[in-house]
Parts: structure tokens; C-alpha cells; sequence
């Protein structure tokens, strides 16, 4: 008995661990008249392909990411798994050596059947303000390479935030980590009390980034408990069925699906029908029940005030039932052994 209460403790001290902190976490959010640009590319060809990007003449870039998805560690010896990994293999973008970026991101679990995933993140803000400023257009394409670790890196995804005064007001909230693939939550706040999403000039988006996804593979994405779509994943913006070119970002070129088909669902998704008036908070959850997709980044855009994202921490009530529990559970025990 005493082993099993040792079990039962160490399980309950895993289940504390893992619910206090969430995977998927926020990269910024900026409130105004702000927008949003997101596109992907994955491929094993030395010249990777073209990020897009699609921003309005005038606007103010205000932050930019390049996210570079490598192929989960326990799939191949030569993953990247370090900073100097991702700023030392050779990754460009429009010419430019991007041989700083400054954050990793992933799964800090590993296991048994993939291992570790890690996702290089930088900051591109200032080469994107350089190229987009005074430019007379609002498309831009700009080519990809990954270097040496070309066949181990699914691919890039460039998020651009930018100000806009044509832009209503609204909200711009950048996420990344590794989703727990056996399920995880976020919960996104709002400054004030959210006016009727049922308004023509209402808008509330959510698109995920999601690598090592081809072949059927797919997660589970609710919306305060209600499904939004057991289809996402697979390799919509990579260039073949490969390891290393495996990659789906929801953004330009996509139309919100919520899930219709796996052929249909391009990781882009419209949140008003699971919004209501008054609401000052709604929660994501996502699960891949294959337990081999990778869900590194997600974006929101929403004409509301979002004040924070935030993982789903149970309550402290929660975890001293639980700690109660034990107790009860070594007490039984206890009563047991002297019978």
C-alpha cells in the first residue's frame, strides 16, 4: 500500500505540475486600430519558397515573428534543439541572414513517442519595417532558406502586427509554446464586457500554427466547451507528405472554416458564433489525439479589448481538494494496515 500512495502522490503532484502552467503562451498583445499578417512555407528544397505578407500602404509595423518549426528531437538525431542550432544553420529571409533569434519555444516534456519539440523564435520587426515603409503596395513576398538543417525544420511562419488608422479598433493577441497534445486550455480576457458579435462589423478570428502534420493526423480545438473543429492540422502551406515539410499556418489566402473537412480546414477559424454579448472571457482548449501534431503558434484578432491570455490554473481551492484527497486516501490506508 505504501508503494501505491506514492504512485497515487506522485500522480497527484504531476497532475499540480502540469495544470499550473500551460504550454501555449502570449507573445504580445496590442490593442488600436491593429491588424494582422500571417503566412507559412515548409519544403525540402534548398530554396524553402515565399512568405507572404499583406500590409496597407501607411501602416506602422509594430512587431514582426519569424518562427521556424524543427522536426520533433526523438524523429531525428540532427533536430534543432538549441538557439545556436536555429542561428547557426543558415535560416534567410529575403536575402537577410537571420542569425538572431533570441527565443525558444516547444514542448519541455518529452515523450516516448516523439520527444522534445523546439521552435526557434526572432524578431524580425525592424527588417520588416524596413522593407514595408514607403513601399507602394500592399502584397509582399519574400523567399525562404533553412541551411543545413533544411530536411529537419517543417518550415517558417512570419506574423506581422501592424497599426492602421482604416483599421476599426480592435485587438491583436500572438501566442506560442507546444501544446500539450493530450489536451491544454487558455483563457482569453477582455478589458471590458464584449458588444454583440452578432454585428455586421463585429470580427473575432483564430488561426493556429501547427507542424509535423500531414496524412490524417489532426487535433481538437473547443471553444468554451463547444467544438470548433476535430480537423486541424496537416501540411497546407508545406510541399509534400516529407519530414521537414510539414507545416499549416491559418492566415493569408485562408477563408474560416471551423472545421467543415480535413481537406477544408486551413487552421483558420471564425469565433462569433461562440461569443455572446456581455462575455469578459472565452476559453480555447486543443488536444491532438494522434499525439504526434505540433501546435507551436496561434494568433487572434478580435474588434474587443483583450487584456491577457492566460493558461487554465485550476482554482487554490483546487488544489488543496486534491491534497485533501490524499489525505484521505492515506488515512484509509492507515486503517487498512492496522486491521
Amino acid at each position: 500500500m505504501k508503494h501505491a500512495l506514492h504512485l497515487i502522490a506522485a500522480g497527484a503532484l504531476c497532475a499540480l505540475s502540469g495544470a499550473a502552467s500551460a504550454q501555449l503562451t502570449t507573445a504580445g498583445t496590442w490593442t488600436g486600430h491593429v491588424g494582422l499578417s500571417v503566412d507559412g512555407v515548409g519544403s525540402n528544397n534548398p530554396a524553402v519558397g515565399n512568405v507572404q505578407a499583406v500590409i496597407p500602404i501607411g501602416a506602422t509595423i509594430l512587431k514582426a515573428y519569424l518562427y521556424s518549426a524543427g522536426m520533433p528531437q526523438g524523429q531525428s538525431s540532427s533536430s534543432p534543439t538549441s538557439l545556436a542550432d536555429y542561428n547557426t544553420t543558415g535560416i534567410t529571409l529575403n536575402g537577410t541572414s537571420i542569425n538572431f533569434f533570441d527565443t525558444l519555444v516547444g514542448a519541455t516534456s518529452p515523450r516516448a513517442d516523439v520527444g522534445r519539440w523546439f521552435t526557434g523564435r526572432a524578431d524580425v520587426t525592424s527588417l520588416v519595417q524596413a522593407w514595408t515603409t514607403g513601399a507602394a503596395t500592399t502584397n509582399f513576398s519574400w523567399a525562404v532558406q533553412e541551411g543545413r538543417l533544411n530536411n529537419t525544420i517543417d518550415g517558417e511562419v512570419l506574423a506581422i502586427v501592424y497599426s492602421d488608422p482604416s483599421k476599426p479598433l480592435g485587438s491583436v493577441a500572438l501566442l506560442n509554446g507546444g501544446q500539450n497534445t493530450g489536451g491544454e486550455t487558455s483563457n482569453v480576457n477582455f478589458g471590458s464586457p464584449l458588444s454583440d458579435p452578432t454585428a455586421a462589423s463585429f470580427a473575432a478570428e483564430l488561426g493556429l500554427g501547427i507542424s509535423f502534420s500531414c496524412c490524417n493526423q489532426k487535433s481538437t480545438v473547443k471553444i468554451n466547451g463547444s467544438l470548433l473543429t476535430s480537423n486541424a492540422g496537416n501540411l497546407d502551406d508545406g510541399a509534400s507528405t516529407t519530414n521537414g515539410s510539414l507545416i499549416t499556418v491559418g492566415g493569408i489566402g485562408d477563408t474560416p472554416s471551423n472545421g467543415q473537412s480535413y481537406a477544408d480546414d486551413h487552421e483558420l477559424y471564425d469565433l462569433k458564433p461562440f461569443l455572446a454579448t456581455g462575455d469578459t472571457s472565452f476559453s480555447i482548449f486543443t488536444q491532438n489525439p494522434t499525439n504526434d501534431d505540433n501546435i507551436f503558434f496561434a494568433s487572434l484578432y478580435i474588434t474587443a479589448d483583450i487584456k491577457d491570455v492566460t493558461p487554465n490554473v485550476p482554482e487554490p481551492e483546487t488544489y488543496a481538494l486534491m491534497l485533501a484527497g490524499l489525505g484521505v486516501v492515506a488515512a484509509v490506508a492507515r486503517r487498512r494496515k492496522a486491521r
